[in-house]
């Protein structure tokens, strides 16, 4: 019995992770200025690993210049 309440929690928890992560947006900022709006996750990590390679490649934009906002419903965190 205690194993059947352990798995239904776990896949709850579960299903409830994966909601929240699909209402998570981003917006990714340079120099305070939106260039990216509205993307999910995995656009989100596209888009920075083609950021990275344009700084390692021209040295900009500089990881200092970007910002990134986390849209959560109607919350919005900002995070550097």
């Amino acid at each position: 019995m205690k194993s059947g309440v352990i798995l239904a929690f776990a896949l709850v928890t579960r299903r409830q992770e994966s909601f929240e992560m699909a209402n998570e947006r981003y917006n990714i900022l340079c120099k305070g200025r939106r260039i990216y709006t509205s993307l999910t996750e995995e656009e989100y990590f596209n888009i920075m690993e083609d950021l990275s390679i344009e700084f390692y490649q021209t040295g900009s934009p500089s990881p200092e210049e970007l910002e990134t906002e986390i849209l959560l419903e109607n919350n919005v965190w900002l995070q550097k």
